[in-house]
Parts: structure tokens; C-alpha cells; sequence
């Protein structure tokens, strides 16, 4: 792209997060309907056909993750070169390794709340980029946009505490190795994604801090004018 102008993709981007957010959307219900079945803390060790039903309901979360590159994408045709950040594609490539690891090596239904609470988050930003890429005008409905990232904390909390119950109730616990992979991920995911909101943070303190003095200069430069 770096002799090419930018795509705008205006009806694929909407067209792409519109199916994101009803791709997310049935991955919660098909997670929920089988937390509803067999508990938050699931004590089962399937194999054979049920192992089977369980790595069925693992391969929409095995392609979302893929499709969720596509996200790059997208933003290299439109050179939105900033967004391609170290946090997002960390994330992304991870996220792909979870689930191949887990889809290829270690199929079990410990990952269920993990896959649950993620596609949840997944609707909500993906919603977000929906509405954002209609234009300004949009902005107004977009007005959550600076709690995605506590949303995305509190989720990395949860699923961290998550996995360390999965691992320790359950009569057949993963691989040690494999286990402390995916809760060392949680952990440098959130530890990013704090720096990020810290950063942004401090930027909006700044930004308002800026827009305070310049409003209290132009007052004093009228009321000086008017005396």
C-alpha cells in the first residue's frame, strides 16, 4: 500500500462488522446454552462421541479467531497505520495460537466461559466499528466507546480466575504447560491493555487540561478587551 492511496471500503467494513457481531453474537448463545447444561465449572471428561460434540462446538471459535485477522487487513488497505499496534497484533496472533493449540492438541470443554465472555466482548466492539465506519454523524450512538476497554479489564479478570478454578475442581485439569500458556497470555493481555488505557487516559486529561486553559485565555483576553 505504500505507493497506493487509501481503499475507503465503506459497505465491505459495514457488511464485515455487521456479520462479526451476529458471528459473535451465536457464539455466545451456543457457549451460554452449554453453561446452562453443565455449569460454569465444567466436571466433565468427555471422549468419544461427547468429545467429538465438544470440538463441534470448539470450531466456531477456531475460525472467528482467524477471521478476526482480517481486522488487519483492513486496516493496511485503508493505511490506518497507527491502529497496527504491538497490543493488536500480539493479541490477534495469540489468540490464533490458543486455538490451534487447544482445537489440535488439546480439544476439552475448559475453554467454554473463556470463548463465552469473549464473544461478548467481540459484539460490543464490533458493533462499535460498525456504527463508527457509517461516519461522523454516527458518533452521537457511539458514546460507550471509552468503557470497551474496561469491559475488556474486567473480562481478562474473570477469565483469569476462570481458568484457575477450571484447573483446579476439574477431575481430568490440562497439561500443566498448556495451562500456564494460556493464563500467562490472560495476564500479558491485560497488563497491555491497562497500559493502553492509561495512556489514553492521560491523553483525554491532557487534551481536556489544554482546552481549559485556552478557554480560560480567550475569557481573559475578552474581559481585558471589554475593560
Amino acid at each position: 500500500m505504500k505507493q497506493r492511496e487509501p481503499y475507503k471500503l465503506k459497505s465491505l467494513l459495514l457488511f464485515y462488522n455487521c456479520f462479526q457481531v451476529a458471528f459473535s453474537a451465536y457464539l455466545v448463545f451456543i457457549y451460554s446454552r452449554y453453561i446452562l447444561s453443565y455449569g460454569v465449572i465444567t466436571k466433565r471428561c468427555p471422549k468419544g462421541e461427547d468429545l467429538q460434540a465438544v470440538i463441534k462446538e470448539i470450531y466456531p471459535y477456531f475460525i472467528a479467531k482467524h477471521l478476526d485477522l482480517l481486522d488487519t487487513v483492513f486496516f493496511v488497505l485503508r493505511k490506518k497505520d497507527n491502529q497496527v499496534t504491538f497490543l493488536h497484533l500480539y493479541h490477534h496472533n495469540t489468540m490464533v495460537t490458543w486455538t490451534w493449540l487447544h482445537l489440535m492438541y488439546h480439544p476439552a470443554d475448559h475453554f467454554v466461559v473463556v470463548g463465552m465472555l469473549n464473544s461478548f466482548v467481540h459484539v460490543l466492539m464490533y458493533a462499535y466499528y460498525g456504527i463508527s465506519s457509517l461516519g461522523p454523524k454516527y458518533a452521537k450512538f457511539v458514546w460507550w466507546k471509552k468503557h470497551l476497554t474496561k469491559v475488556q479489564l474486567v473480562q481478562f479478570v474473570l477469565v483469569t480466575s476462570h481458568l484457575h478454578y477450571q484447573q483446579k475442581l476439574t477431575p481430568c485439569p490440562l497439561p500443566t504447560f498448556f495451562h500456564y500458556f494460556c493464563v500467562s497470555l490472560i495476564c500479558s493481555f491485560f497488563l497491555l491493555f491497562m497500559k493502553f488505557y492509561v495512556q489514553s487516559y492521560r491523553v483525554r486529561k491532557e487534551r481536556k487540561a489544554n482546552d481549559l486553559n485556552v478557554g480560560n485565555k480567550l475569557g481573559g483576553e475578552r474581559l481585558l478587551k471589554g475593560l
